[in-house]
């Protein structure tokens, strides 16, 4: 390599890319780049697409070596201390002497952490970015453990986790310092060595992909001269996330090591002929190891890196388009002019995205509970006041819950009990088991059966046979009947019978009334059990376990237990009565439905034995409205008979031997009539007026009781029941730590400092300067931005040989064929 060249390492065109610091140009660049450092900051990264660069390689490519190319730091070398998390590297150019500040940035806590007190000696670096990875493998010790003794090189303690997803920040500034920020990620692994772990590879993979599949992520691929490109992992990272190449910037490095003959190759990337991206390829070449172990200085470094491009073939000999991408300034200018325009594209979008953040998270604090202040005496009684009327509302019912609500349920499972207790009306069949009539199905495939067929009813009729299936063993013929009735004479005159047998039918077929009365009950019970727990909770469940809500609920349970008990004493009541034994004082249903079950079991007896047609579509109501109905009750209306009916004209049957038992059959059914009616009124008002409207004539007293309001120490009982939930208490913390980052973060993003007018260093002449078509399609973002947007820089000339690296710009010049 020659000594000399003519071009010179320029500390002031190296940094910042503008050299004068009093520029607007220089003031708003360096305030957009502080914005989004701001950002990463405040802990917003995982929240938010925040422009980055990601410095992505495989093991052993050179990236440790460009980080501190770039940086001026050394990074720790030493065995088992390369990198294990990500390392943020941010530079800032300043007046003051140069520094360095390290802070942690943990999931596990929102603020960052500083590291160590402030750094004014590069050498120290090293030895403070070492211990704070140690502290960041090692998460159960305190992170201020490691500034001590336990972060000593020679400490040879286990870590506790091989990698790791949290991040050191160091923070570096200075007169000689770039301005640009990145993220150095872990190197990634082919393969684990002796006593290393196979899940290590993926965790790397798993952690370098969270960082370079974000959209606003840039991906500074660095890729090894020394090694067959298509070997090192993190180029197939970086195209699976990246297939249109419009992200990543890749850079070559260890220059020097490539093999005799095997130029062109890499010649071919650097020219962006193979393996196109949009922003061009890179080159760059480090201090070998004996350099390195002397101790040769950063600014030395540099110029060797300049000699080694100017005065050694075939690099020397390059376009100029080519030699504008040949070293650590050249890319260090590029990658804060490409950051810079990213930047200035996502800051719209990133503005709308935290102000709907701030919206959201003020709209999850109004969703949460009001902390309670005040009087806690006062609070309580409040309270429980509130929780009455809200269990009142819920027992009237409210129209607003539509078909779910708890009183439309119990509607609901009214006429379900209701149908329930009529499908075990006894279908009495006035013929014998032995010899039923043949039936033809109806049209609506219903038996002809004239006591079991659905029967058209008038508007003044009531339902007398259930619409639906009957329950089983309901079915009784005549003979069965006779049968029981002619056994059970004792010394009654001809043609009586004993009342046992019509009180043995009616037991008959009321035995099983309490199954689906428990089952009403049941089922009311546990609705109501459900939706006072959800009024509970509402009330409720932000204090803390084992305080109000617990005493609120457990007298609640206390309270339904004793109602529950009290509702079911009544129901057991009620069907005793019912078993007890038949009666009634409304004699005239019973003699009214008595007569309508005469004149239909003798019409169906009738058909049986004559098997009349015409009979069989009188009991059926198919002459209702037939001519010669009409005809019929015309004539009788002639003779004075008025307000004849069906049942009337069916009474005009001639009785046969079978009458006795019809007459049984008949009373039984009417008794069930009536029976049935009062049982399906009485057990839903039981279970109203003790179950529901009782808890509610109870709940004050219960919840006096419960929460001891009449006792000593009040004041002090009611605080400890105000002790909100610690989990509500986390959730509205960690709410308000949110809003106030967001807040700050949209604070920041609305006061971005503009550019008035044109810069010193941003002349006509430069913005019209054509750009060369290299396959890279580059074009500037638009000058002026609404809003106090920042407005991206234009590329500037091709550099001459004796040229300084450009100013905060980058170029692409022509690409020789």
């Amino acid at each position: 390599m020659s000594s000399e060249s003519s071009l010179t390492f320029d500390e002031d065109a190296f940094v910042g890319g503008l050299s004068d610091p009093s520029s607007a140009h220089y003031v708003h660049r360096r305030s957009v780049l502080d914005l989004v450092n701001k950002l990463h900051s405040y802990g917003l990264q995982q929240q938010l697409d925040l422009p980055q660069i990601a410095v992505v390689g495989s093991q052993s490519v050179g990236k440790s070596s460009l980080i501190e190319s770039i940086s001026g730091i050394t990074l720790p070398r030493a065995k088992g201390t390369c990198t294990r998390c990500p390392i943020e590297c941010r530079l800032s150019r300043s007046t003051s002497s140069w520094s360095c500040e390290v802070y942690l940035r943990v999931a596990r806590q929102v603020a960052e952490i500083p590291f160590g007190s402030v750094i004014t000696t590069k050498a120290d670096v090293e030895d403070r970015i070492r211990r704070a990875q140690f502290a960041i493998l090692n998460p159960s010790r305190p992170a201020s453990d490691f500034l001590g003794d336990l972060g000593r090189r020679d400490n040879e303690a286990k870590n506790e986790v091989s990698f790791s997803n949290d991040l050191i920040s160091v923070r570096i500034s200075g007169r000689e310092v770039d301005d640009l920020s990145f993220v150095d990620l872990p190197g990634i692994i082919a393969s684990v060595r002796d006593g290393g772990k196979e899940a290590d590879i993926e965790q790397v993979r798993n952690l370098v992909m969270n960082f370079i599949k974000k959209p606003s992520c840039l991906i500074l691929l660095v890729v090894s001269c020394e090694t067959d490109i298509e070997n090192q992992g993190a180029r197939r990272l970086a195209k699976q996330v990246d297939r249109s190449g419009k992200r990543t910037i890749p850079v070559l490095t260890k220059p020097d090591r490539i093999a005799i003959g095997e130029h062109s190759n890499w010649l071919r990337l650097l020219s962006n002929e193979q393996e196109r991206f949009k922003h061009g390829w890179y080159c760059v070449k480090q201090s070998d190891q004996q350099q390195l172990d002397i101790g040769i200085s950063w600014n030395d470094a540099r110029q060797n890196e300049i000699d080694f491009f100017t005065g050694t073939e075939p690099w020397s000999t390059l376009d100029e388009s080519i030699k504008s991408r040949l070293g650590t300034q050249y890319l260090t200018g590029a990658l804060g002019d490409i950051l810079f325009k990213l930047i200035c594209q996502r800051l719209p979008e990133l503005l709308n995205e935290v102000e709907s953040k701030v919206r959201r998270i003020n709209e999850d604090l109004g969703d949460l509970p009001t902390k309670p202040s005040g009087d806690p005496v006062s609070i309580i009684w409040k309270m429980k006041a509130a929780f009455e009327k809200d269990v009142k509302q819920l027992i009237e019912g409210i129209p607003e819950a539509g078909i779910t609500g708890m009183i439309q349920t119990f509607r609901r499972e009214k006429d379900q009990f209701r149908e329930a207790i009529f499908r075990q009306a006894p279908d009495f069949r006035p013929y014998n088991k032995t010899n039923p009539l043949p039936q033809k199905k109806g049209k609506d495939g219903s038996s002809g059966n004239p006591t079991t067929a659905k029967v058209a009813q008038t508007v003044d009729e009531d339902l007398l046979e259930p619409s639906g299936p009957r329950a089983p063993n309901t079915t009784v013929y005549l003979d069965e009947v006779l049968t029981i009735a002619r056994n059970a004479v004792t010394r009654e005159m001809p043609h009586n019978y004993p009342y046992a047998v019509k009180k043995h039918y009616v037991s008959r077929f009321t035995k099983s009334w309490p199954n689906p009365a428990h089952k009403l009950f049941e089922d009311m019970e546990h609705h109501f059990q459900k939706e006072l727990r959800t009024l509970v909770s509402r009330h409720f469940s932000t204090f803390s376990p084992g305080g109000l809500f617990d005493a609120v609920w457990r007298t609640v349970l206390d309270q339904l237990k004793n109602r529950k008990e009290r509702t079911l004493q009544k129901m057991q009541e009620c069907i005793a009565l019912e078993h007890e034994e038949p009666a009634t004082i409304n004699e005239h249903y019973l003699a009214d439905y008595k007569r309508k079950f005469h004149a239909r079991y003798k019409a169906a007896r009738q058909i049986h034995i004559n098997h009349s047609s015409d009979l069989q579509k009188l009991v059926n109501g198919e002459y209702q409205n037939d001519e010669i109905m009409h005809s019929a009750l015309d004539s009788l209306r002639k003779m004075g008979l008025n307000d004849v009916k069906k049942d009337d004209l069916l009474r005009l049957i001639p009785p046969d031997t079978a009458d006795d038992a019809i007459e049984i059959m008949s009373e039984v059914r009417a008794y069930y009539q009536v029976a049935f009616k009062r049982f399906i009124d009485y057990i839903p008002m039981i279970i109203d007026f003790e179950l529901l409207k009782g808890f509610d004539r109870t709940l004050d007293d219960a919840l006096f009781k419960g929460l001891a309001l009449g006792e000593d120490q009040l004041r002090q009982r009611c605080s400890a029941f105000l002790k909100e939930d610690p989990g509500l208490v986390r959730r509205r913390e960690l709410l308000y730590q949110d809003l106030e980052r967001f807040e700050s973060a949209l604070y920041d993003l609305q006061n971005i400092p503009a550019v008035d007018g044109e810069s010193d260093n941003d002349s006509q002449d430069a913005e019209d300067a054509p750009m060369a078509d290299t396959g890279v399609h580059n074009t500037a973002v638009e000058r002026p931005q609404s809003q106090g947007f920042p407005k991206a820089f234009t590329p500037s000339p091709a550099p001459s040989a004796s040229f300084s690296p450009p100013s905060g710009s980058f170029y692409f010049g022509p690409v020789k064929k």
